[in-house]
């Protein structure tokens, strides 16, 4: 076995209808596809103690963590929960999915039809054919690629429940499949996470997001707006380590969309952006091509790590560049794990301790010296005016201490659920 589209480009896709749905029994034959449905979509309550821990830690950082202040200004509060929310997300998507854990996640975003699949097919094969690019599997949900033992392919529910599929079933979640029974899975999948034996960068997790571009048919349901492709993109892209950007060369720009929505992940690590499919122009074409995304992407203030060219079709890059490979050996020595998470964690929580402790510091000098004034002086009407000061001072160490109280209590509760279901502090 080896790897597959999650979104294979428009032209690759499988013609003969009759003949797909005959090679495959879910499409062929309604018991088995009844038999999938019901697999995938139980009505199961076993893992809810689990369920609600993992939402119990999320709710812990990306709302109760900073909720106790009302009265004390942080510094830079904004851009904190905005990284604590982040660190919420990794934290619970490597406790969901523990095959995850201490290896960076590669993400691969881009545009609908950039031939996202396709690509990582092409630089994950070890010198041998892949899966037929005549699969069409839906592209919809985002599908970890990861090295394991044995082959195996599960699909995680919206219940976090874990469903092994076999080859079939995988081919079966596709169009085809909504086409014939008017069922889709997207909305019951969170994702898909394939082990492959023949990995070939075992460091490394391989990300397949929806293309973010792709018009969505949804109404006004929330629900439903939050499973567009460019949100579950979004979702999961923003907890990758490294981000690997394709762009069709057909259409060889680096657009605004495309700026805008890397720039909303805020990622630290440098991007690689790949210009995809260049076995569709020629070598002076490419070059004016790569040279104009790389000047947008450093005009629009986009953390680069390279520009460079690839074809998928004929599995080699631009010039016999090694960019790609530079850029994958740079992430494979990044020991992203679940404890560095945790610990990252901690040096937020110590800094707002100690910004906490420095604030009501500086309070209750700003109080003593005004006793120290109102002491020293003769002036009644002064007196008068530092005393409303004092006591408007007092009510202010209160509030402060208050909130240190309850922002305590906070990081206890958030110690005490992390060391339940980590094993650590």
């Amino acid at each position: 076995m080896g790897f597959w589209d999650v979104e294979d480009d428009v032209e690759d896709f499988l013609t003969d209808d009759y003949v797909q749905e005959e090679c495959n029994r879910y499409l062929s034959d309604t018991e088995a596809a009844i038999d999938l449905i019901a697999k995938i979509i139980p009505i199961s309550r076993e893992r809810y103690s689990e369920r609600k821990s993992i939402q119990m830690i999320d709710d812990m950082l990306d709302v109760d963590f900073l909720s106790a202040f009302r009265r004390i200004q942080l510094t830079d509060e904004a851009q904190l929960q905005v990284r604590l929310a982040l660190l919420s997300d990794k934290l619970v998507e490597q406790k969901k999915y523990e095959v995850l854990k201490n290896k960076p996640i590669v993400g691969l975003g881009g545009k609908f039809s950039a031939g996202k699949s396709k690509f990582i097919n092409s630089i994950l094969k070890a010198g041998e054919e892949l899966l037929p690019e005549d699969q069409n599997p839906t592209t919809s949900i985002p599908t970890y690629i990861v090295y394991g033992g044995a082959e195996e392919i599960c699909a995680y529910t919206s219940d976090n429940e874990k469903v092994l599929l076999d080859i079939e079933a995988l081919q079966a979640l596709t169009h085809k499949f909504y086409e014939k029974y008017k069922m889709g899975f997207s909305f019951f999948i969170n994702s898909l996470i394939i082990s492959e034996p023949d990995m070939p960068y075992r460091e490394l997790v391989f990300l397949d997001t929806p293309g973010y571009s792709k018009a969505d048919s949804v109404g006004k349901n929330k629900k439903q707006k939050e499973l567009t492709d460019e949100n579950k993109a979004y979702a999961q892209l923003r907890n990758v380590d490294y981000l690997i950007w394709l762009i069709d060369i057909e259409n060889g720009v680096l657009t605004e969309p495309d700026i805008a929505f890397i720039s909303k992940l805020g990622l630290e690590t440098p991007i690689l952006i790949v210009v995809n499919k260049a076995d569709k122009k020629i070598d002076t074409e490419i070059e004016s091509i790569v040279e104009l995304v790389r000047r947008t992407a450093i005009n629009s203030g986009i953390n680069l790590f390279g520009v460079t060219a690839y074809s998928s079709s004929n599995n080699e890059e631009w010039r016999s560049a090694n960019i790609i490979s530079d850029f994958l050996e740079v992430a494979k020595r990044k020991k992203a794990s679940r404890d560095d998470i945790v610990e990252q964690i901690e040096i937020i929580k110590n800094k707002v301790s100690r910004e906490i402790e420095k604030k009501i510091n500086d309070k209750v000098k700003e109080r003593n010296t005004l006793n120290n004034v109102i002491f020293k002086s003769d002036d009644i009407m002064e007196i008068k005016t530092l005393i409303n000061l004092y006591g408007e001072s007092m009510e202010e160490i209160r509030d402060m201490r208050e909130c240190r109280k309850k922002y305590q209590a906070n990081i206890r509760k958030l110690e005490k659920t992390l060391e339940k279901q980590y094993g650590r502090r």
